[in-house]
Formats: C-alpha cells, structure tokens, sequence
C-alpha cells in the first residue's frame, strides 16, 4: 500500500522545499496561532528577535480624541524567507530580498539551510545590513536557522494529542530526510513498540515490521514498553523476506553489498515460527526484519501521559550530554538518565 504524504514530492527542488516548508508554517499557523506564535519565536530564539502574530481584541480604549467601542489589531510583519540547499553565499541575492519589504513593524530575513550558516557569512550579511538600517525607523533583522532546527522547533511546542499535527511534522522530517536536507542517520534512533515480543527480540537480536511502512536510515533502534525505551541496539542490516514454509525456502529482497549468512537465514525462520506459535503473527510475507548487533537493556523514560504511538524518530545528538564517542552500550547506560515526552 502506498503511503500517502502530506509533502509533496518530485518536483524542481529548491521550489519544492520552499513550497513544502511554507506549507509546514501555514498548516500549524491555521491549526493554532499560539503554537504558531511559540513555534516562530523558538526559531528566533537565538537572534534576540520577537515577533508577536496574536490578534488583539479590546474595548473602550482611548484613541487620539475618541474612544472607540471595540479595536481587533495585529502587529504587521514580513518574513522573507531564503532557503539554501547547496550552502550557497550570495550577497547579492540577498539584496534583491530585501527590496521586498515595505512599511512593516516587523522585518525579518530568515535564511534556512541544511547546515549552520558560515560564520563569516552571517558576518558579511548582518554588516550588510546595517548599512541598510542607517536612518531607517524599522530595522531589517536577520535570523539564520536550518531544517533540522525548524523541526526540533515544531515537535517542541505541538501537544501530545495533536495527532494531525504530529503526523504532520513526522512526513515534513521524513521528506528532509529524503532530500539530503537532514542528515543525522549516525545519531539517530528509531523508536518501536515492542510489548508482546520484546523477549523475543532480546533473544534473537532481531525486530520485524511490515515492509510497507516509511523507513528513514536509522543506526540504532529503540524497543519501547511500560512507558520506557527498555532496550536500545545499532542496526547491523534489514531486509525484506519471503518465507515458502512448505519447501523451506527463503526469499531475501533488498540487500545490497551484504550477503545473509546461513546463521541469520535460520534465525529468521526461526522467528517466524516463533511469532506464528505464541503471537499469531504471520511474518512470511511482507515484512522486514531488521538484525541487530545486540540489544542493551536501558530505561529512556517517558514521564507524562500517554504511551508511544506506533513509532518515533530520535535524534540522539539532541539529548543533552550525548557524544560521538559513545558506542551502543554507553549510550544504553546514558539514556537511563534522560526523559523524553512527545
């Protein structure tokens, strides 16, 4: 079955990004403006920029000479947004850009890439700049951000039970991950549920899940149950079967430079008869099962309410105190300290 996305994709790239990240900032704008408002004040947070996008209701306020009945007033502002796929510095561009201002309270240039902004860059832009804000009343402001950050943003101010929303900002982040926009697969941790067949998946090392689902490159994979990541392990290969039972022969699809060894042929049949006998799962067909190095037992907890939804993506550089350096059992040993919430 085809997955439907809410981004589109196949199309000339960098309007496609533009268009699919303003439609990312329409959507949470029309589903709430005070998420909204959280959500672009968290991206300027770092460049000393507030922006306020609430309309204001009152009544019986004086005005020059008058009072009237009933005033509804918004703040005007103007983001011009520049994003940059190939790390591309063009100051000239940036001086077409900000011809489009007017007579806004609030003017903002916000430049997204795919990595942080060069530093000399930034420098040769903000002095820019200046010489343009000479003798103006309203300042032109400058705030450079990247996807990545765009995305950390929106999980942080959406709810837990805004579902729509949180589908929303999981296929926004799959689509930068498709196009090269975010890369932090060495970082990354997927996330699964694992209630009924985690002694299993201890066991063998090993996880199963329907193929059709969206993958993202993963290196590490997280087994959630009781309100905790309970067990973390690095992703060694993954590859899609079919399994003949009554001939006995295996199928393997999509590996690529990796040959399956017998040991790990006989485990996955090994498992499928498992998983038929004491669950009822019938995995000979249609499912990808992932081998991993070994599975650390940990407790990444989850402290507030509600469980984790089928599954999620974690960028562990994210999480305060996480290094490179560590390998899968450090991390295991790490993330017995740390929470997380949706």
């Amino acid at each position: 079955m085809a997955i439907i996305h809410y981004f589109p994709r196949y199309s000339q790239k960098e309007n496609m990004v533009t268009n699919n990240t303003l439609l990312l900032f329409s959507r949470l704008y029309n589903h709430s403006n005070d998420q909204f408002n959280r959500f672009i004040n968290a991206v300027f947070e770092d460049k000393n920029i507030e922006l306020d996008t609430s309309v204001h209701f009152s009544q019986q306020r004086k005005g020059n000479g008058s009072i009237p009945d009933g005033i509804i007033e918004q703040q005007s502002f103007k983001i011009i947004i520049e994003t940059k796929l190939y790390g591309q510095e063009n100051l000239e561009q940036v001086s077409k850009h900000i011809s489009s201002f007017d007579n806004e309270d609030k003017k903002i240039f916000l430049w997204i890439n795919t990595v942080s902004i060069d530093e000399q860059y930034r420098k040769e832009i903000i002095d820019y700049l200046n010489k343009v804000n000479e003798g103006s009343t309203v300042k032109i402001n400058f705030a450079a951000t990247t996807f990545k950050d765009i995305c950390r943003c929106f999980n942080e101010v959406v709810l837990d039970y805004d579902i729509e929303m949180k589908e929303l900002i999981r296929d926004f982040e799959a689509f930068c991950t498709e196009e090269g926009l975010i890369d932090n697969t060495e970082s990354k941790m997927r996330a699964v549920l694992a209630g009924n067949t985690y002694e299993q998946n201890m066991e063998h090392n090993i996880y199963y899940a329907p193929s059709e689902r969206g993958y993202q490159k993963h290196k590490y994979l997280g087994l959630y149950k009781q309100k905790a990541i309970r067990a973390i392990g690095e992703v060694i290969l993954s590859v899609d079967i079919l399994y003949e039972e009554e001939t006995d022969n295996l199928i393997v699809k999509n590996v690529h430079d990796v040959q399956l060894t017998e040991d790990q042929q006989q485990t996955i049949k090994r498992v499928i008869s498992e998983a038929k006998n004491r669950y009822g799962y019938i995995l000979s067909e249609g499912h990808r099962f992932f081998f991993i190095e070994k599975f650390y037992e940990t407790e990444f907890m989850k402290p507030d309410k509600g469980g984790l939804m089928g599954h999620r993506y974690f960028d562990l550089s994210d999480v305060e105190g996480y290094s490179e350096e560590l390998n899968c059992c450090e991390i295991a040993e790490w993330l017995k300290e740390k929470f997380w919430s949706n």
